[in-house]
């Protein structure tokens, strides 16, 4: 089984994620917001390499790599569920590129991702959210652990249409039974 891990944003990925980000095909229908302007993603990636090296309690985002090569990238950001800072809790995404999908590399590093946030943030809750016409990202999310919760009505404007999403999320409890020691 090829050994999948997760490792800080260095310098020479900024030209592959630039790239995946700027083709519709790379990146997948379910991250693609529309055309771009590669040279602004790349302004926007450099300046985040250098502010914070994508690493931050409230978002940040890391390269998954399967035996070494860089395959995609798996991020967090802040959600907001209530007035209190502990209302506060990452949710994850994942984009990888289309010759690596459908083998499981998905489902590994977000579980490793979600390792890393209750190890390292201690966070209480992490949460997941994908469109309802992707049951790939929804079995995938579902052997990482995470717990369907419901469904989002007209979450993601995508192509002219608003699409529902299926909402994720995980418990430090629920991490704590399933994970495996450090």
């Amino acid at each position: 089984m090829p050994h999948v891990s997760l490792r800080p944003v260095q310098r020479r990925d900024l030209a592959w994620m630039v790239a995946m980000a700027a083709d519709r095909d790379a990146v997948g229908e379910h991250n693609w917001s529309g055309p771009i302007d590669p040279d602004e993603v790349l302004g926007r990636l450099h300046h985040q390499f250098q502010c914070d090296g994508f690493l931050a309690p409230r978002g940040g985002r890391l390269v998954v790599e399967v035996d070494g090569e860089p395959i995609g990238d798996v991020s967090w950001r802040p959600e907001q569920w209530g007035p209190s800072p502990g209302s506060e809790c990452p949710a994850i995404g994942i984009a990888l590129l289309p010759q690596h999908r459908g083998k499981g590399y998905g489902t590994i590093a977000q579980r490793l991702l979600v390792d890393h946030l209750f190890r390292e943030y201690g966070v209480h809750r992490v949460q997941s959210d994908t469109a309802m016409d992707n049951p790939a990202e929804q079995r995938a999310l579902e052997k990482a652990g995470f717990t369907r919760e419901g469904v989002v009505r007209d979450a993601e404007e995508r192509d002219g249409e608003y699409h529902d999403h299926v909402l994720y999320g995980m418990l430090r409890t629920e991490w704590e039974r399933s994970a495996t020691p450090a």
